[in-house]
């Protein structure tokens, strides 16, 4: 069965029911890992409680038969742990323990067993390799490969065997003649000596040993007496053994990440060709990535010093190194900017500038799944270094459907800078969301004036009161002719009374700032429209705002002609207008 809800897991035994709150505490105590650094005190905590819950679970229950599919994990033959895809037509919800069965699933292990008296010790050790293993898709070591090296007595697992397959007749083996697949596999059991004399693959269209590869071996004149022989090595095998683990554990003693420069360096020395950085620089791509998906800038320095060394220009592996940033799990770095430690993020900036364009994709990526302004600003400000000299680099996220991904886009373009990001900004001018709009304003602040004036132009039939205010406050700062006309014709559109009456007096008022004698006939006919029967309205009274605004003989005639019309309303305005001016 597959419990996909809270009935199913009350539907478990009591020993099942046990061990799924395990795992779901295990999967928080793995987030918790993956969001802060392995000194906090917080990840010290939960892991303590991991192991102690854990410890109590086996003492009362006794030992632990799991089983890992892709999706689920089992306790004996009850389900404890389900990932399964929801029936069709509905949707599925997403749990915090989704991701567990996959996390043993893919290191290849299919059965695990935690003995009953476990001492505390090993499943600390247990707890501290799954923190390891769950940090990121990109770790240097399976779960397989860190319990191996932790010798643990009393975890054991069952695994899928690494052996490779291995033909050894063009005859299936206990098969049918007529089977699909008519060569033999072995996989466990030993070859039968008919099958050892079978012919290995040389037919044609088979695979297989080929004879070519021990045909030419010298075979020896002379045999050896297996027993006499062994007797003879067994007095060296104490001392071959302790020579063995003692060189095994100086080795253990000195992480790898301290002895992979020296390696890569002298393997350099020896042979310093195109070839041979290409290879190498390869091969730092995979330690530097693993580095920045742990954040542990203490390798990620190294590996990024030794990739500038082979390849500084990332002519020789660039490719590789963009298809390596753009499999880790930005999700995970966001998270753990959002809550961790905020150092982390001036490294990661510094970090990410020193790798260069291909790591634009890993920013903007971190940049938009991050929840905290500082893990925004610091990736914005990586964005602004990386693509200070080619602002283009960025033109594909101008299109990305997330709004705030643009936005923070045009903001890091305006910081650029320069008449080559206006063909850029173009491509955002008409964005449905408002607030992208305004970044834009903000950026073309930066912007010559002639460059960027069709632009702000075009957002004054923009109906958000901020944006247009923002476009205002810039086209305003030069009297210019161009603008004094778009302005105007906007209040002469036939849509103009059904704006906001806000954004009706931004338009008059910058309008006054702006224009010269050209507006004054327009305007005057707005202040004098309706004759007789003219009523006080908002377009008549700010029309001779902007009159007095102008402020030239011909506006201050329009005015003082304002005050002898028929209409009431008519001279009202002007004289409002005229009092409005002496005040001021």
């Amino acid at each position: 069965m597959t419990p996909s809800s809270a009935q199913a897991i009350r539907e478990l035994s009591p020993e099942a029911q046990a061990a799924a709150g395990w795992f779901r505490q295990l999967a928080r105590t793995l987030r918790v890992f993956r969001l802060y650094r392995g000194d906090n005190p917080v990840v010290v905590g939960v892991q303590e409680a991991a192991t102690d819950a854990l410890a109590g679970l086996l003492q009362t229950q006794g030992d632990w038969q799991l089983r890992f599919s892709p999706t689920e994990v089992f306790l004996q033959d009850e389900v404890i742990v389900s990932a399964a895809e929801p029936a069709p037509g509905t949707e599925r919800v997403l749990k915090i323990t989704d991701q567990i069965p996959f996390l043993f699933y893919r290191d290849g292990v299919r059965r695990l067993t935690l003995v009953a008296d476990a001492p505390r010790a090993e499943l600390d050790a247990f707890i501290r390799i799954l923190r390891a293993v769950g940090s990121g898709s990109d770790s240097q070591d399976d779960f397989v490969t860190l319990l191996w090296q932790a010798n643990l007595s009393h975890v054991e697992i069952e695994a899928v065997p690494l052996e490779q397959t291995i033909y050894l007749s063009t005859q299936a083996g206990g098969g049918s003649p007529g089977s699909v697949d008519p060569r033999g596999q072995v996989f466990a059991g030993s070859p039968s000596g008919a099958e050892i004399r079978a012919d290995l693959g040389q037919a044609s269209g088979t695979q297989g040993l080929h004879r070519d590869t021990f045909d030419d071996w010298a075979l020896p004149e002379t045999g050896a007496d297996v027993p006499s022989a062994f007797a003879r090595l067994e007095p060296c095998a104490g001392a071959t053994r302790s020579d063995f683990v003692a060189a095994c554990e100086q080795e253990m003693a000195v992480e790898w990440a301290a002895q992979a420069p020296g390696l890569l360096r002298g393997l350099l020395a020896m042979d310093d060709c195109e070839d041979t950085r290409r290879l190498l620089a390869r091969s730092v791509i995979g330690w530097l990535a693993t580095a920045l998906q742990d954040t542990a800038w203490s390798e990620a320095t190294p590996a990024l010093e030794l990739l500038n060394e082979l390849d500084p220009e990332r002519r020789l592996a660039g490719e590789q190194l963009a298809t390596a940033l753009s499999a880790i799990d930005t999700q995970a770095i966001a998270e753990r900017f959002d809550e961790g430690d905020p150092s982390d993020l001036n490294r990661f900036a510094a970090f990410i500038v020193g790798v260069g364009a291909p790591a634009i994709g890993l920013c903007v990526d971190v940049m938009a799944r991050a929840d905290k302004a500082r893990a925004r600003a610091a990736t914005v400000t990586a964005l602004c270094y990386l693509c200070a000299d080619d602002p283009g680099l960025l033109a594909p996220w101008l299109l990305d459907p997330r709004w705030h991904v643009v936005r923070n886009i045009v903001f890091v373009l305006g910081h650029i800078g320069g008449p080559g990001i206006v063909p850029m900004l173009q491509t955002v001018s008409h964005h449905p969301e408002p607030r992208v709009r305004r970044q834009l304003v903000q950026a073309l602040g930066a912007i010559p004036a002639e460059e960027r004036h069709p632009l702000l132009v075009e957002q004054l039939d923009a109906r958000d009161p901020q944006l247009l205010g923002a476009a205002l406050n810039i086209l305003t700062r030069d009297r210019d002719p161009r603008t004094a006309r778009a302005i105007l014709a906007c209040i002469q559109a036939p849509a103009f009374e059904t704006r906001e009456e806000n954004i009706q007096r931004a338009l008059f008022n910058a309008l006054g700032e702006v224009a010269n004698d050209d507006a004054v006939p327009a305007l005057e006919e707005l202040l004098n429209q309706g004759g007789w029967f003219a009523r006080r309205s908002l377009q008549r009274v700010a029309a001779a705002r902007a009159l007095r605004r102008i402020g030239t003989p011909r506006a201050m005639a329009a005015l003082e002609a304002a005050l002898r019309a028929r209409g009431e309303a008519v001279r009202a305005a002007a004289l409002e207008a005229l009092g409005a001016k002496g005040r001021s």
